[in-house]
């Protein structure tokens, strides 16, 4: 499948993109995306049937630096390795911080089911959402 359910029932991309407006070889990495993004924005315990599902409250992990740098990794890489079973061996490292800017950027990368190794960057502030794009290493 190269959309999961929510795209294919919606028929469009979380930003609103129609799921054929995406070429059929971008569609699993997009929708990957999609739910990496909506699960990094969920609190854990806001879904009451899936107490366990997103992750913690940011605001948390930054009154906690740096140590709550290592909570949010294992975090992250708890939340993908349970819900996200389109990648398999997973791994979070943390790319850069700016603690005066509230900002944290990690770089999650794991295999898709055919072995293509993926990645992607997330970036974190203490202050709104979570962003995720695809990484490119720097030049």
């Amino acid at each position: 499948m190269e959309q999961a359910l929510f795209e294919s029932i919606t028929g469009t991309f979380m930003d609103g993109t129609p799921v054929e407006a995406v070429p059929r070889n971008k569609r699993l990495i997009v929708s990957i995306m999609d739910h990496l993004n909506r699960m990094f924005n969920t609190r854990t315990g806001s879904i009451p049937h899936l107490k366990d599902y997103g992750l913690p409250d940011i605001s948390e992990i930054y009154r906690k630096m740096p140590d709550g740098i290592d909570e949010l990794i294992d975090a992250v890489k708890r939340t993908v390795e349970r819900y996200e079973p389109r990648l398999k061996n997973v791994r979070v490292v943390q790319l850069e911080d700016d603690v005066v800017g509230a900002r944290l950027v990690l770089i999650l990368s794991g295999e898709l089911m055919e072995g293509e190794l993926v990645r992607f960057q997330t970036t974190f502030i203490s202050t709104g959402n979570s962003t995720i794009s695809p990484w490119k290493k720097p030049q």
